[in-house]
């Protein structure tokens, strides 16, 4: 199976995805978001110049000057409910597909780490240093260096909101680090039709609606485990709210690379004020409301939640979202992908 590079207005695969909506949800948004290196790819195992959208395929966002931060994002027609082989859970001509994306994704060159980024580099190799090989559990156990240690192998990728169907697919083949953080931590995925999505509420006296400065984003970077540098939050839009008197944020989100409801954080004095529920919906309504829209006119958002996550869960269910399937970010060698569509 042959695959294509895209640019991102192809008119073929933006037809196929949104076709394919809500389930293409991530690569809807990411092949349209600005945000965009010279190391990105935009591949599918289709041609940009076909007329018609083939029955089974896969595509693709790859960018991997943005490590450690999300690197990959695919989807492919399996994922979809209608689209399962009776007594298996993916098509084998998607399962196909998908591998023989990894396989492309193998061949190409490995960009330069960004400068901004060398300092997770240097966690990884501290990590290494104190942990040379995985401890008998055959998983390292979770700190930030584990977090990184995938750095310090040129051709290993993180995957993000790989559907739970496809995460099986690619375990199977042996492509997933299951010694890096990501197979066991599942996450929910919520999605949001904006019809349903009640409208924002009033702030509490004292308090103001505003976008998220650079002076603001260690304070964001400080309430969140998860690795997003400077240069890829002030590349988001975000909604705050800040303190009028003070000028302090105090609850904030961003719309995510890939469309996604990220760094959803309101200050625990303000918590239990429905603050965070009207910052999403903000969000959503004010940037989002024309990006993700379905053949039947539907607009959709999304969110990722940690399973067991029961605040952030509480606040997706307060705005109408309903959690439709599983998903992981997970680790894949692709040393151990070249070649693989091939003998499969």
């Amino acid at each position: 199976m042959q695959v294509h590079e895209h640019p991102a207005t192809s008119p073929i695969l933006q037809q196929a995805l949104k076709s394919a909506l809500p389930y293409s949800i991530n690569l809807v948004y990411r092949t349209q978001h600005p945000n965009r290196t010279k190391d990105a790819h935009i591949l599918a195992t289709f041609s940009p110049s076909i007329a018609q959208v083939p029955q089974c395929w896969a595509a693709a966002y790859l960018d991997r000057s943005m490590r450690p931060e999300t690197e990959l994002w695919i989807f492919s027609t399996g994922e979809q409910p209608d689209h399962s082989v009776p007594g298996d859970r993916f098509c084998p001509e998607c399962s196909q597909a998908v591998l023989a994306l990894l396989d492309y994704m193998s061949t190409l060159p490995t960009p330069p780490i960004h400068p901004d980024n060398l300092s997770t580099l240097d966690l990884a190799k501290q990590h290494e240093k104190e942990h040379p090989n995985p401890p008998p559990s055959g998983k390292y156990e979770m700190t930030m260096g584990t977090y990184m240690r995938h750095l310090l192998s040129p051709k290993m990728v993180t995957l993000g909101a790989c559907q739970d169907a496809m995460t099986q697919v690619l375990h199977d083949t042996g492509v997933i680090r299951n010694e890096l953080p990501g197979p066991d931590a599942e996450l929910n995925k919520f999605l949001f039709k904006h019809s349903d999505v009640p409208p924002t509420r009033e702030l509490p006296e004292g308090l103001r609606w505003g976008e998220m400065r650079e002076q603001d984003i260690e304070l964001v970077k400080a309430r969140t485990s998860i690795p997003r540098t400077t240069r890829t939050l002030m590349s988001l839009k975000s909604v705050g709210v800040f303190e009028e008197e003070t000028d302090t944020p105090v609850a904030w989100t961003f719309l995510g690379l890939d469309g996604s409801l990220v760094t959803l954080h309101t200050e625990e004095a303000y918590r239990g004020k429905g603050i965070a529920k009207a910052v999403a919906a903000k969000l959503f309504r004010q940037y989002a409301a024309g990006l993700a829209v379905d053949e039947e006119g539907n607009a959709w958002s999304h969110a990722d939640v940690y399973a067991g996550n029961i605040q952030s869960e509480s606040v997706c269910k307060s705005l109408g979202g309903k959690a439709l399937w599983k998903c992981f970010w997970v680790r894949i060698d692709l040393e151990r992908a070249g070649m693989l569509a091939k003998i499969m």
